[in-house]
């Protein structure tokens, strides 16, 4: 809304003295105020409407607001099982690995033990079956 200063008024106010003359200067003042009320009578209806049409979009999107925050914290508590799972099974995995690799370590760097020639030779059990015949 344009501010006017109070000669800027004073102006105003005497062209329309000076216009329409001091006989119909209070029915164009009564006319003016009639005016400036339906204006604000409209302004706020226009505006009491706007706020109900805003209040009836808002509130379901309000509703799926809420909908979508509580799938979000439903799929954020999965993913974190999830990720605890993931981690868990890597840990054991890590530690299977590592007593594997400590296992395969010490197979290959024992001292290989030289084979004992009495345990791998046969005692001898005498002659075959086969021999027995021939010597009778």
């Amino acid at each position: 809304m344009p501010n006017f200063t109070l000669s800027e008024i004073a102006t105003i106010a005497l062209v329309i003295l000076i216009v329409f003359g001091p006989q119909r200067l209070p029915e164009l003042a009564r006319k003016a105020g009639e005016l400036a009320r339906k204006a604000r009578t409209l302004t706020s209806d226009l505006r009491r409407e706007f706020e109900e049409e805003i209040k009836e979009v808002s509130e379901p999107l309000k509703a799926v607001t809420e909908e979508l925050k509580g799938a979000r914290q439903e799929i954020q508590s999965s993913m974190k099982s999830i990720t605890d799972d993931v981690q868990k099974a890597k840990q054991e995995v890590e530690s299977e690995l590592a007593e594997t690799t400590k296992e395969v370590e010490e197979l290959t760097t024992a001292p290989a033990k030289k084979p004992d020639p009495a345990a791998t030779e046969a005692p001898d059990a005498g002659p075959a079956d086969g021999d027995a015949e021939d010597e009778a």
